[in-house]
C-alpha cells in the first residue's frame, strides 16, 4: 500500500528519485526523477492504474518493462541521467549520486519541487533544494516507485545495447552485476572502459599475475 505523499505538500510540485545500478561492477550507474501532476495521481489511483507498480528489484523483466511503457503513456515529466563508470572511480558513489540529481533538478519546468528521495541521504544543503530521503521509498511512494522502474529499465537497455561491442563479457545477460559468470569473464578476458576499477580492488588485489590491463 503506498503512503500518497505526493497530496502532502500542497505548495510544491513533489518529484519522486531512485537509481539502478549501484552495486554492479560495471556500467553506469541510472538516475531517474518523475514527477505526477495531482490530478493525474489522483486519476491513476481511481482508474487502479499501475497497480502493480513497486521496487524495480522484487517485479518481473518483462512487468517492468510494461510499466515502463505505461509511464511513458502517461502526461507526467520524467527525466534521466546516466553516470559512466569512470566518473564513479573518479568521483564516488555519493558524489555522483548528488551529483545526478543536481542535474535532473536543472531539467525540471517546476518553480517549487519538492524531492521524495529513495533511501536514506542527508547530503543536500537546506538553501538547495527542499527534499525528503524515504527508507524503502520505492516500496512506498508511488514517485519513487516510477522513478526506479525507469532507472532500472534504460539501464538493462543499455547494457543490453552495449552488449554488441562487448560480447565477451555477455553484459546483455549479467547487467554487469557481480556474478559468477561475469567474475569468470573477467578472469578470461581482463577488463573494459566499462568497468569499476575501484569496485574490482579486492579482484586485483587477489590475482596472482598482476593487474588487469584494459
Amino acid at each position: 500500500m503506498f503512503q500518497l505523499e505526493e497530496f502532502e505538500y500542497s505548495e510544491y510540485q513533489v518529484c519522486g528519485v531512485d537509481e539502478a545500478g549501484r552495486g554492479p561492477l560495471a556500467g553506469p550507474l541510472s538516475i531517474a526523477l518523475v514527477s505526477f501532476p495531482k490530478e493525474v495521481l489522483s486519476q491513476v489511483l481511481q482508474q487502479k492504474l499501475l497497480i502493480k507498480l513497486n521496487d524495480s528489484k522484487k517485479i518481473s523483466e518483462n512487468l517492468r518493462e510494461k510499466l515502463y511503457k505505461e509511464l511513458y503513456s502517461l502526461p507526467i515529466f520524467i527525466s534521466h541521467i546516466f553516470l559512466h563508470s569512470k566518473i564513479i572511480d573518479e568521483k564516488g558513489m555519493n558524489w555522483c549520486i548528488f551529483y545526478g540529481i543536481q542535474n535532473l533538478l536543472k531539467r525540471v519546468p517546476f518553480k517549487k519541487p519538492f524531492l521524495l528521495i529513495d533511501g536514506n541521504y542527508n547530503f543536500f544543503p537546506k538553501d538547495f533544494c527542499d527534499y525528503k530521503s524515504i527508507v524503502k521509498g520505492d516500496e512506498k511512494v508511488i514517485s519513487i516507485a516510477a522513478a526506479s522502474i525507469i532507472a532500472k529499465v534504460k539501464r538493462d537497455k543499455f547494457m543490453k545495447k552495449i552488449n554488441f561491442f562487448y560480447p565477451q563479457f555477455q553484459f546483455s545477460l549479467h547487467k554487469g552485476y557481480g556474478t559468477k559468470l561475469h567474475r569468470d569473464l573477467i578472469q578470461k578476458y581482463g577488463i573494459c572502459s566499462l568497468h569499476r576499477k575501484t569496485f574490482l580492488k579486492k579482484f586485483y588485489e587477489n590475482r596472482s599475475q598482476g593487474k588487469l590491463e584494459l
